[in-house]
């Protein structure tokens, strides 16, 4: 039975972004749930169309800051696809670099928010002080620190800048150093546990895409608290990134860092996926043979994981929906595109 009605949004320190939560109450418990979206909607597909593919990119990364690197990546490779252009190793080196760098910067964020949301303080500024470092390698990488349109289609901008070997190096020694004790902190305490485990439990997660594989293979009586699994999968991920990128980095293929264009090319209609931690991208787009993007869609993470806010909402506790809400990693924008 609903007790009371709550609305929140569309800006609210809880939230992810301009959205809105209207929730029915029984008591504290969330009962019932409607989200609305679309309140900074910009009409991203639309704006590509009839641009050069160059000009179209500049837009396109723009649907998630945090993601550029990813969705950079993933319209390279949907271009080359379309004027039948095949890259070189170290080409797929760079890109794979870019993109592990990306998935470890977003895991941190995640970490940094959640030991907020927690009020480990000391625990928030360490993460934010090895996340401040790498986005410091990012600007030396391509620039900048957000937005920063250096995979391109053929390849990449420029290639790797001079000292940013030894510099990921040691922050790949020193943040694996780290980890054990961040890792500590984190799992200090079982009542902290208890709480967690209960937290945001949804049966057959796995439907709606937005649980980690780790929660699905530890259920427990068929159910799972995405919270707790998310946050020991992000952990996890964190390490085993870290220690990849630091034999990556070791292999430095020879060749060249960006391939040419074809001045024209045929009109065909191309698909490429990209899976990522948080789920996968998905770009359709057609090119005519002036480059011009004719039709351009994209379906994002976030397109599935905001079917699963309820689910994962429903019977909890309203002073839970911000631990829920982090966890979740939904992305405003990307639904806003």
């Amino acid at each position: 039975m609903i007790q009371q009605t709550i609305e929140i949004g569309p800006i609210h320190t809880w939230l992810p972004g301009p959205m809105c939560l209207k929730l029915g109450m029984c008591g504290d418990r969330i009962r019932e749930l409607e989200t609305g979206f679309g309140f900074a909607c910009r009409g991203i597909e639309s704006r590509m169309l009839g641009k050069h593919f160059s000009e179209a990119q500049v837009v396109f990364s723009r649907i998630e800051p945090e993601s550029a690197l990813l969705l950079d990546r993933l319209y390279g490779e949907a271009v080359e696809a379309a004027v039948g252009v095949e890259v070189g190793e170290r080409v797929i080196w760079l890109r794979e670099i870019a993109s592990q760098l990306s998935e470890l910067n977003f895991q941190l964020k995640y970490l940094s928010k959640i030991a907020h949301r927690l009020g480990i303080r000391i625990l928030y500024h360490s993460i934010l002080k090895h996340r401040e470092t790498l986005l410091d390698l990012f600007e030396l990488l391509s620039g900048s620190r957000y937005g920063y349109f250096y995979l391109l289609p053929g390849g990449a901008r420029y290639d790797l800048t001079e000292g940013f070997q030894v510099r990921l190096e040691g922050w790949l020694k020193s943040f694996l150093q780290d980890h054990e004790r961040i890792r500590g902190l984190f799992c200090w305490t079982h009542r902290f546990h208890d709480r967690l485990s209960s937290m945001g439990v949804v049966l057959d997660g796995g439907e709606y895409g937005f649980v980690s594989r780790s929660a699905i293979e530890s259920t427990r009586y068929g159910q799972v608290s995405h919270v707790e699994s998310r946050l020991l999968f992000s952990l996890e991920r964190c390490r085993e990134i870290s220690a990849n990128l630091a034999e990556m980095i070791q292999v430095n293929p020879r060749g060249v860092h960006r391939h040419p264009i074809p001045e024209t090319s045929p009109d065909v209609r191309v698909e490429e996926t990209l899976d990522t931690i948080r789920g996968c991208w998905k770009v359709e787009l057609t090119l005519d043979r002036q480059h011009r993007l004719e039709t351009f869609t994209v379906s994002t993470p976030s397109d599935q994981i905001k079917e699963a806010v309820f689910p994962a909402l429903e019977g909890e506790s309203i002073e839970d929906l911000p631990l829920i809400l982090e966890s979740l990693s939904i992305s405003v924008s990307e639904v806003d595109r």
